[in-house]
C-alpha cells in the first residue's frame, strides 16, 4: 500500500507498534474485495459440522450432497433474487441456510433475517442449529458474538457480526417481520406459516429488502403438503423450475429420475398371473435408455453427475415448448440423449445451470430471477433412502391417504394430490353398477344403516359389510311425510326390522343405525332413538368442524355422568367421514374399502352421493378443507352413507370384529338358521310395531352374544 493511501487516510506512515498495525490491518481489509468464490466453495473451504448437529462431523464436503450444490451456486448467480427449495426431508434445505448465512456474514456482511413458523421454533434453530454452526467454525466464530460486536440488545435470537446481523423470529407477528430492513431473507418451513392480520409473512418480509435496491436475496424453503395449498408449491410454479438430470453410469445418457417410471422390484404371481407378493428390497433404479439396472454403487457414483435444467415451460418464436418433453422427443428419437438442442449449459466457477432454449432461434427466454429447484429422496446419498427403502415404504402407505400424503412429501418432495377434492365421473360410477342374486350380496357379515331426517320425508339406506369395509349398498327407501308423525315412525320401526337374505337364504338384520338429528324434528328424532337404544338405534348429530379439524368418525370420548343423566346424540366427525368416503369412491378395483353399489341406480343417485365439494378456508390466520355443498344441490344420498358408515364405526366402537364375523358368516347357515323375514307394514299399528321391534331386538341380542 502507498504512503499517499496512508497518508489520506489518516494513518501516520512514521509510527509502529501493535496499535499501528492493527490500523494498518483494517485498513487493508476494509479496501480489499470479498473474495469471488460461491456458496459451496466457501463451505468446502471454511466450514465445519458440529457432532451434535447431525450424524457426521468435521469438515464439510458439498460433494457428500451433491444435489444441494445447485441451490447453493444459485445465491451468486447474476439475476437471481428468489431461490424456492421444494425437496423432500433431510436433503438440503437446511444446509442451504447454513451456508448462505456464513457466506454473507463471513464474506458479505448484511442485514439477514431468518423466519421459522413460531418464536420457539426459531430458538430452538438458534440453540440447536446456529449456536454449533458458528461455535465450530473458525471464521464465524471469530466474527459473531465476538467482545468487538458484543452488546446489550444481543439475544438468542439476534446475532451481531462487524457489517450486519442475523436475526431469527416467527413468521406469525408482524412486528417481527416489519421492524428493520434486511438485505437477505430466509424462510424455513414456509408451508407451516400463518396469514397474519397484515398478509403473507414472506411478502412482508420481503417488503424490507426494498432498500437495498437490486442487491437483495429471498430463499424459502419446505417439503410440500396439499396440492394447491401448499405455499411452497405456489412458490415452485413461479419460479423457472428447476429439476436435476443424473447420467447414467453404463450409457452416459441423462435421466431425470421418477420413481413410478424409474424404479422397478420384483414380485412374485400366482398361476393366473395376478400379484401376490411385493419384494421391495429388490428395487433399483433402471435407465430409460439402455434398460441397464443400476447398483447402489452406480446410483451413488451417478448422483455426482447431479446437475440442474431449467423445465418451465414458455412460449417464444409463436409456439409453446416444454423443454422436458422435447428431451423426451430427442432420446426417443435416438439422439443419445444430447441435452444440445433444448437446454444451453450456463457456467462459470460461480453458478451452473442448463437455461431453456427455443429450438428454433436458440434464445434462453426463461427468465432465472426465480429459481426453483425440486428433487426426490432418489436423489440422497443416505443409507436409509435407498429406491429400496422408498418402495417399501410406498407399499406401507398404499391406499391410506394419510401415510400417502406422507409419502408423497417426505419420499418425493412434491405435494399430495389427494381424491377428496377431485371430481368424480358420474358416468363411469353408473357404469360399474352390479346385479346381486339376492338382496345381501356374498361376502357382506354387517348390515347398517343410515337414517336422512328431511322436513317432510326420511331416506334410509341399508348397507352391507364386508372385509376390510368393503360395502355393497343394499337398499335406499324414502318414507313420505314429517318424522313428527307417528305413522312415518312406525314405517321407520317397521324397515329397519326388517331381515335382508343372502342367496343361500341367511337373514341379516340391522344390526345399528344412526339417525340424523340436525335437523327441525330434533325433539322426536331423539324421543325415537331413545325408546330404541336396545336395538342400537342412535341419534346423531354433524360436528361444528371448527378450524378444520378432523375428529375422529366415531367420539372416543368416554360420556360424563351429566350426559348419561340426559340423553344426548352422538357427535359424529362428518368430515372425517366424507374423506374416506370420497377416498373410496375413486377405488377401481373390488378389496379392502370398495363401494359396490346395484344396477338401479341412476346418475341422480351418483350426483348426490358426490355433489359436496372439498374447499379450503381460512380462520384466524390457518388454512383447512371442510365440505361444502354448492347451491341447488342436494346430498342426501351422501348423508345416508355418512350416518351408514357411523353405524359401523359404533359397531368397530364397541367391540364388533368385522374380519373373523366375515369369515363366520362364509360358511352356509344350518337349516333352523333360516327364518321368515317379518312382513313390512307401511300402515302397521303401534301394537304391530312394538312387537316386531321386541323381536328384533331379541334376535340381535342373540346373534351379538
Amino acid at each position: 500500500m502507498s504512503t499517499s493511501t496512508l497518508q489520506t487516510s489518516g494513518i501516520p506512515t512514521q509510527i509502529s507498534g501493535p496499535k499501528a498495525d492493527r490500523l494498518r490491518r483494517s485498513f487493508r481489509q476494509g479496501w480489499t474485495p470479498p473474495p469471488r468464490i460461491s456458496v459451496p466453495e466457501w463451505a468446502d473451504r471454511y466450514r465445519q459440522l458440529a457432532p451434535e448437529a447431525g450424524s457426521t462431523s468435521g469438515a464439510w464436503r458439498t460433494d457428500t450432497v451433491e444435489i444441494a450444490r445447485g441451490p447453493m451456486l444459485a445465491v451468486t448467480e447474476p439475476g437471481v433474487h428468489v431461490i424456492t427449495a421444494m425437496v423432500s426431508t433431510q436433503l438440503l434445505k437446511t444446509a442451504l441456510l447454513e451456508n448462505v448465512f456464513g457466506f454473507f456474514a463471513h464474506l458479505d456482511p448484511c442485514p439477514m433475517l431468518l423466519l421459522q413458523p413460531k418464536e420457539e421454533a426459531a430458538q430452538q434453530f438458534a440453540k440447536e442449529r446456529i449456536a454449533p454452526y458458528i461455535r465450530v467454525t473458525p471464521v464465524l466464530r471469530a466474527l459473531v458474538g465476538t467482545s468487538k460486536t458484543r452488546n446489550k440488545d444481543e439475544t438468542l435470537l439476534y446475532k451481531a457480526f462487524p457489517g450486519g446481523f442475523l436475526a431469527l423470529a416467527g413468521a406469525g407477528s408482524p412486528d417481527n417481520l416489519a421492524r428493520r430492513p434486511i438485505r437477505v431473507l430466509l424462510s424455513d418451513e414456509v408451508d407451516k406459516y400463518p396469514v397474519t392480520r397484515e398478509g403473507d409473512p414472506i411478502a412482508l418480509a420481503e417488503e424490507r429488502t426494498a432498500t437495498f435496491g437490486v442487491n437483495w436475496l429471498s430463499i424459502r424453503a419446505c417439503s410440500p403438503t396439499i396440492e394447491d395449498e401448499s405455499r411452497i408449491e405456489a412458490s415452485y410454479k413461479d419460479s423457472d423450475m428447476r429439476r436435476a438430470s443424473l447420467e447414467c453410469p453404463h450409457c452416459g445418457h441423462r435421466m431425470f429420475p421418477d420413481f413410478f417410471k424409474h424404479v422397478e422390484w420384483d414380485k412374485r404371481s400366482d398361476d393366473a398371473g395376478n400379484v401376490v407378493e411385493h419384494l421391495p428390497k429388490t428395487a433399483r433404479i433402471y435407465c430409460e435408455c439402455c434398460g441397464v439396472q443400476w447398483s447402489e454403487g452406480d446410483r451413488l457414483k451417478a448422483l455426482k453427475t447431479a446437475r440442474w435444467h431449467q423445465t418451465r415451460p414458455f412460449d417464444c418464436c409463436g409456439g409453446r415448448h416444454v423443454p422436458l418433453m422435447a428431451y423426451d422427443q430427442r432420446w426417443n428419437e435416438k439422439d443419445e440423449g444430447s441435452v444440445d438442442g433444448v437446454w444451453e449449459w450456463w457456467a462459470s466457477d460461480r453458478h451452473a445451470v442448463y437455461r431453456a432454449k427455443c429450438p428454433d432461434c436458440g434464445e434462453t427466454p426463461v427468465d432465472n430471477s426465480h429459481a426453483g429447484f425440486q428433487a426426490s429422496k432418489l436423489y440422497s446419498p443416505w443409507q436409509k433412502d435407498k429406491p429400496a427403502d422408498i418402495a417399501g415404504k410406498w407399499l406401507k402407505a398404499k391406499g391410506d391417504p394419510d401415510r400417502e400424503q406422507a409419502w408423497w412429501n417426505t419420499q418425493m418432495g412434491l405435494p399430495h394430490r389427494p381424491h377428496a377434492g377431485k371430481e368424480l365421473q358420474l358416468e363411469a360410477l353408473v357404469a360399474r353398477t352390479e346385479i346381486w342374486a339376492a338382496d345381501v350380496p356374498d361376502g357382506v357379515g354387517v348390515v347398517t344403516a343410515g337414517v336422512d331426517v328431511q322436513d317432510y320425508r326420511v331416506e334410509i339406506e341399508v348397507v352391507g359389510w364386508g372385509r376390510n369395509e368393503e360395502s355393497w349398498s343394499i337398499d335406499t327407501h324414502v318414507i313420505d311425510g314429517e318424522f313428527d308423525s307417528p305413522e312415518v315412525q312406525a314405517q321407520l320401526d317397521s324397515y329397519l326390522a326388517r331381515i335382508w337374505r343372502r342367496v343361500d337364504r341367511r337373514g341379516f338384520e340391522v344390526m345399528a343405525t344412526c339417525v340424523d338429528s340436525g335437523g327441525h324434528h330434533t325433539e322426536a328424532v331423539y324421543q325415537f332413538c331413545k325408546a330404541r337404544l336396545g336395538r342400537r338405534i342412535w341419534a346423531v348429530k354433524g360436528e361444528s368442524a371448527r378450524n378444520g379439524v378432523r375428529n375422529p368418525i366415531w367420539p372416543t370420548k368416554r360420556p360424563s355422568k351429566r350426559n348419561k343423566a340426559a340423553f344426548r346424540p352422538i357427535i359424529l366427525g362428518v368430515n372425517a367421514a366424507k374423506d374416506t368416503i370420497r377416498n373410496r369412491l375413486h377405488l377401481e378395483a373390488a378389496g379392502a374399502g370398495y363401494m359396490h353399489f346395484p344396477h338401479d341406480r341412476d346418475i341422480g343417485y351418483f350426483a348426490q352421493l358426490t355433489s359436496e365439494r372439498s374447499v379450503v378456508k381460512v380462520q384466524a390466520g390457518q388454512k383447512f378443507r371442510v365440505w361444502e355443498l354448492p347451491n341447488g344441490k342436494a346430498n342426501e344420498a351422501l348423508d345416508m352413507r355418512v350416518y351408514a358408515y357411523a353405524a359401523l364405526c359404533g359397531l368397530l366402537h364397541i367391540g364388533l370384529k368385522l374380519n373373523k364375523r366375515v369369515e363366520a358368516l362364509l360358511e352356509p347357515p344350518a337349516v333352523e338358521e333360516v327364518v321368515e323375514s317379518p312382513p313390512v307394514m307401511p300402515d302397521a299399528s303401534e301394537a304391530n310395531v312394538v312387537q316386531v321391534a321386541q323381536s328384533a331386538k331379541k334376535s340381535l341380542a342373540a346373534r351379538l352374544a
